[in-house]
């Protein structure tokens, strides 16, 4: 029987799933704290898999805070769904794996992970790029025994065409030519209340400038 391979389920999971893409990195290859993280959670662990959902509606990527239980939107919950499906997948073949906690702080920087996986490029506005999706993207990572057929990086052209739209467009004014300030993005959005759920519905209402100047992809549509 030949040897289970993780490449084996990506065609797999984009054809039950086209909104979604499975990158792959062996966790060796990663930066010092990305395996360290991953080092620490699963020690036996020789791979990352990265799922990148591509965000249709601005529905899907409204996160809410439910009273029993942490924020979440349907974006994430659909993407969870893909990672317990490719999950299952593995251990049909003896292989194991986790699902790297999320939302909240992980402690692991998703976009650094599909990055390397070949997935997209960091943009300006610390937002992944994807090539075609742009920064309407979502991700997920799980960490497995599973191996790879071929044990290196992989490597994604510079998607970002620099064309000033994000930092034009911040509010804050946390995209300059060659940094993206976190904090000053945090305090701006801090001040409006961006981390406090509002309504019956508890929705947080995040601040998306950066990524709807982008010319990149297809803004999702808005639903409602």
């Amino acid at each position: 029987m030949k040897e289970f391979r993780v490449e084996m389920i990506s065609d797999e999971t984009m054809s039950v799933w086209p909104c979604c893409q499975l990158g792959t990195i062996p966790i060796q290859d990663l930066a010092e704290r990305e395996r360290r993280f991953l080092a620490a959670s699963m020690p036996e662990a020789v791979t990352a898999i990265v799922v990148c959902h591509r965000v249709t509606t601005m529905d899907e990527w409204t996160w809410y805070q439910p009273a029993d239980g942490p924020e979440r939107c349907d974006a994430d919950d659909h993407v969870f769904g893909v990672c317990v499906s490719v999950q299952k997948r593995l251990e049909e073949h003896g292989l194991r794996s986790e699902i790297v906690d999320y939302p909240g702080e992980s402690g692991l920087q998703f976009r650094f992970v599909a990055r390397a996986a070949g997935l997209g490029r960091i943009g300006r506005s610390a937002f992944l790029l994807h090539p075609e999706w742009g920064p309407w993207v979502h991700l997920r990572v799980l960490a497995t025994t599973a191996p790879l057929a071929e044990s290196r990086a992989r490597h994604c052209q510079n998607v970002c065409i620099e064309c000033d739209q994000c930092a034009d467009a911040c509010p804050a004014g946390a995209i300059t030519e060659d940094r993206f300030e976190g904090l000053r993005c945090r305090a701006h959005r801090r001040e409006r209340g961006e981390y406090e759920p509002v309504g019956q519905t508890r929705v947080y209402h995040w601040c998306l400038a950066c990524a709807e100047a982008c010319p990149i992809g297809d803004r999702p549509r808005r639903t409602r």
